[in-house]
């Protein structure tokens, strides 16, 4: 009897605690909706943007023959569904220039001679030139590469010239050559894409568990009721993190150089300023995260959405953007650290300056004085409602 009561008392004691959790929930709507959405939020993202297949990579093609045998060629790689041609020019110097600005991952030189030597059944020489910045990519391009000449050669040159000549060779002579990073060495391309995930995440925790933690606490209540400007208060709560953010940037670069042979090829004060406007991008959205979240633990959870998931998937860190559904692309220009990896990765492994990367460079400054403008006002709407 004794137990049976005990048990009773315990199922109501378990229901009124179940209640009251749902009580407390209802009252803190934001929690929930975190809760439901960050799940199907990372489905999503991880699910579309996690993808290690290699599709429309850009493509620039001088080709100096102009005849039908180079058109088929250049066809060959236009159709494989691999590549994406951007543009046809007549100067070879001007291939520099679209691998040197990333708007072309490969480039391809087709010479003069090039239908008459393979009519004439002698191999050509056909010159291919990769950005090897992306060591990964780089590899499994080249794969493509050799599949689509090889099947030309099979295919359609092969068949000819035996029909003129009664022979079979192999008529179409790469030589490859590797830009940016010649060893193909794949810690040269992510030590950047590491730096600009870490300043990401670090920036934006500092400040806002900084601001979370004192509202917890209640002195952030104190703060505020003194006669200073909110610009004073946001100034002064970035600039010390913003100080510790940039020392580890500096200790970040040097020990890429000291453990993994990393050089800077371009101007080092061009990236140390770039690296300075995105840390306070970061430390701006992490004040506004913490005029939204009431608890480090919310604080936690926004910032997670926010910072890594973004940084990690959309910024090109890993998993290349133009392989992408539209819409991730479209949120993908959203993303700070994507246009903060275009130029770091541009200055370090190509040797660019600011000029090569001026609207990456412009945006970040946007995102700069935007963020700072909308913590101002975040700011002020909370000194009000307190």
């Amino acid at each position: 009897m004794f137990s049976s009561l005990s048990q009773k008392a315990g199922t109501l004691a378990l229901l009124n605690i179940i209640r009251k959790e749902f009580v407390q929930l209802s009252r803190d709507l934001r929690s929930v909706i975190i809760i439901i959405i960050i799940p199907l939020f990372l489905l999503i993202v991880f699910g579309y943007g996690v993808t290690t297949d290699i599709k429309n990579v850009n493509l620039v093609v001088c080709d100096l023959n102009k005849t039908q045998f180079s058109n088929e060629f250049i066809q060959k790689f236009t159709s494989s569904g691999f590549f994406k041609l951007v543009d046809e020019i007549d100067n070879l110097n001007e291939v520099d220039k679209f691998l040197i600005s990333g708007k072309a991952k490969v480039g391809i030189i087709l010479p003069v001679n090039f239908s008459n030597e393979l009519g004439s059944g002698k191999s050509v020489k056909v010159q291919i030139i990769l950005d090897g910045s992306d060591a990964n990519t780089a590899n499994v391009v080249l794969g493509y590469v050799y599949q689509i000449v090889q099947g030309f050669s099979r295919d359609i040159v092969s068949d000819f010239i035996f029909k003129r000549t009664g022979k079979k060779f192999t008529p179409v002579d790469l030589k490859p050559r590797i830009w940016f990073n010649q060893e193909l060495k794949s810690v040269n391309f992510f030590i950047p894409g590491l730096m600009g995930l870490i300043m990401m995440i670090m920036t934006v925790l500092m400040t806002s568990l900084s601001i979370s933690r004192e509202r917890e606490l209640g002195s952030f209540e104190k703060l505020i009721s003194t006669p200073v400007n909110p610009f004073y208060i946001i100034a002064g709560k970035v600039i010390p993190y913003a100080v510790l953010a940039f020392i580890d940037s500096v200790l970040i670069l040097l020990a890429g150089y000291l453990l993994f042979d990393l050089e800077v090829k371009g101007n080092l004060f061009s990236l140390l300023v770039v690296t300075l406007i995105f840390i306070f991008c970061g430390l701006n959205l992490g004040l506004i995260i913490s005029t939204v979240a009431k608890s480090q633990q919310s604080t936690m959870a926004i910032a997670f959405i926010a910072t890594v998931v973004p940084s990690f998937v959309l910024s090109g860190f890993v998993f290349p953007i133009r392989n992408m559904p539209l819409i991730l692309q479209g949120i993908s220009y959203l993303v700070p650290a994507r246009y903060y990896l275009d130029v770091i990765r541009g200055i370090i492994l190509k040797g660019n300056g600011i000029r090569e990367h001026i609207e990456s460079v412009l945006f970040l400054l946007f995102f700069m004085l935007l963020t700072f403008r909308l913590s101002s006002f975040r700011l002020k709407k909370l000194m009000r409602e307190i």
